[in-house]
Protein backbone atom coordinates (compact mmCIF):
# COMPACT_ATOMS: atom_id res chain seq x y z
CA UNK A 1 0.00 0.00 0.00
CA UNK A 2 1.44 3.30 -0.77
CA UNK A 3 -0.56 5.25 1.47
CA UNK A 4 -0.30 3.59 4.55
CA UNK A 5 1.91 1.00 6.52
CA UNK A 6 0.53 -2.20 8.53
CA UNK A 7 1.97 -3.96 11.37
CA UNK A 8 1.08 -7.47 13.47
CA UNK A 9 1.13 -6.90 17.57
CA UNK A 10 -0.03 -7.47 21.15
CA UNK A 11 -1.21 -4.38 22.93
CA UNK A 12 1.00 -3.60 26.04
CA UNK A 13 -0.41 -0.33 26.82
CA UNK A 14 -3.60 1.74 26.29
CA UNK A 15 -3.38 4.83 27.61
CA UNK A 16 -5.65 8.47 27.77
CA UNK A 17 -4.20 11.43 26.35
CA UNK A 18 -4.30 14.71 27.65
CA UNK A 19 -6.18 15.90 24.62
CA UNK A 20 -9.45 13.02 25.30
CA UNK A 21 -9.62 13.21 21.23
CA UNK A 22 -6.76 10.98 21.65
CA UNK A 23 -5.14 7.80 23.19
CA UNK A 24 -2.09 5.56 23.10
CA UNK A 25 -1.91 2.26 21.81
CA UNK A 26 1.17 0.52 22.29
CA UNK A 27 2.00 -2.61 20.82
CA UNK A 28 4.64 -5.13 20.28
CA UNK A 29 6.15 -7.79 18.37
CA UNK A 30 7.77 -9.06 21.44
CA UNK A 31 6.43 -7.55 24.36
CA UNK A 32 9.99 -8.41 26.45
CA UNK A 33 11.73 -6.20 23.84
CA UNK A 34 11.01 -2.28 23.98
CA UNK A 35 12.70 -1.83 20.12
CA UNK A 36 9.82 -3.89 18.75
CA UNK A 37 7.39 -1.56 20.20
CA UNK A 38 5.12 0.96 18.10
CA UNK A 39 3.07 3.93 19.74
CA UNK A 40 -0.35 4.13 17.92
CA UNK A 41 -1.94 7.12 17.74
CA UNK A 42 -5.76 6.88 18.10
CA UNK A 43 -8.34 9.27 17.22
CA UNK A 44 -11.95 10.14 16.24
CA UNK A 45 -10.89 9.07 12.51
CA UNK A 46 -9.89 5.60 13.51
CA UNK A 47 -12.14 2.46 12.26
CA UNK A 48 -11.35 -0.38 14.85
CA UNK A 49 -13.14 -3.52 13.61
CA UNK A 50 -13.20 -7.34 14.86
CA UNK A 51 -12.05 -10.17 13.42
CA UNK A 52 -15.63 -10.78 11.38
CA UNK A 53 -15.24 -6.92 10.28
CA UNK A 54 -18.48 -5.83 12.60
CA UNK A 55 -16.83 -2.03 13.84
CA UNK A 56 -16.41 -2.07 17.59
CA UNK A 57 -14.84 0.88 19.72
CA UNK A 58 -12.06 1.27 21.56
CA UNK A 59 -13.75 0.17 24.66
CA UNK A 60 -13.40 -3.27 23.10
CA UNK A 61 -9.43 -3.67 22.85
CA UNK A 62 -7.19 -5.05 25.99
CA UNK A 63 -3.92 -5.70 26.84
CA UNK A 64 -2.53 -8.89 25.41
CA UNK A 65 -5.14 -8.82 22.15
CA UNK A 66 -3.57 -9.31 19.02
CA UNK A 67 -4.10 -6.98 16.52
CA UNK A 68 -3.01 -5.56 12.78
CA UNK A 69 -2.45 -2.22 12.85
CA UNK A 70 -2.76 -0.28 9.49
CA UNK A 71 -0.88 3.38 10.06
CA UNK A 72 0.69 6.39 8.18
CA UNK A 73 3.61 6.01 6.61
CA UNK A 74 4.79 9.37 9.21
CA UNK A 75 6.65 8.16 11.89
CA UNK A 76 8.35 9.61 14.50
CA UNK A 77 12.01 8.56 15.60
CA UNK A 78 11.66 8.19 18.86
CA UNK A 79 11.73 4.55 20.95
CA UNK A 80 9.20 3.50 20.76
CA UNK A 81 7.93 5.70 17.31
CA UNK A 82 4.78 6.89 17.12
CA UNK A 83 2.75 6.70 14.14
CA UNK A 84 -1.82 7.87 13.60
CA UNK A 85 -3.64 4.58 12.99
CA UNK A 86 -6.05 4.67 10.76
CA UNK A 87 -7.30 0.99 10.71
CA UNK A 88 -7.36 -1.38 13.96
CA UNK A 89 -8.33 -5.30 12.94
CA UNK A 90 -8.75 -7.16 15.87
CA UNK A 91 -8.01 -10.87 15.48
Amino acid sequence: MKCCSYKTGVIVEIVESSNEKFKYITIAKNPKDIYTFTRLVYSDETLIVDCEYSEISIDDLNVGDIIVAYHSNIMTMSIPPQTSVYIIELK
